[in-house]
């Protein structure tokens, strides 16, 4: 099993923590998991089976994770993330599901105003 990666990154004010871990040669997984708030909002598992039996596994295995990891903290940095597991606001918490839907279709559509 190969150490992992862990960077932290902040994007618009909210920090976004990437793990990137092998999983070992039993489980033989390259796994990137993105935290925001300490909840895994987003998980990437790769397979390597298919290089477990070759001489030099170790650093295939190496060249995946440090790409996989690099991959995802340019997702992140990209803003893919930003409205994956966003807190309702105290006021919409206090709204029926009726009363959500009818603000979301009145401020979601200029043509539904009349």
């Amino acid at each position: 099993m190969l150490t992992g990666f862990n960077t932290d990154i902040k994007v618009r004010g909210i920090v976004y923590h990437v793990q990137t871990e092998d999983k070992g040669v039993k489980n033989p997984k390259v796994e990137t998991l993105v935290y925001k708030r300490g909840t895994i909002i987003h998980a990437k598992r790769t397979s390597y089976a298919e290089v477990v039996s070759m001489d030099c596994f170790e650093d295939v295995v190496r060249k995946l994770m440090e790409e996989q990891h690099r991959r995802i903290i340019k997702e992140v940095r990209a803003g893919k993330f930003e409205e994956h597991h966003e807190e309702p606001s105290k006021a919409d918490k206090n709204k029926s599901l009726v009363e959500l839907i009818m603000d979301f279709m009145v401020t979601d559509s200029p043509e539904r105003k009349h």
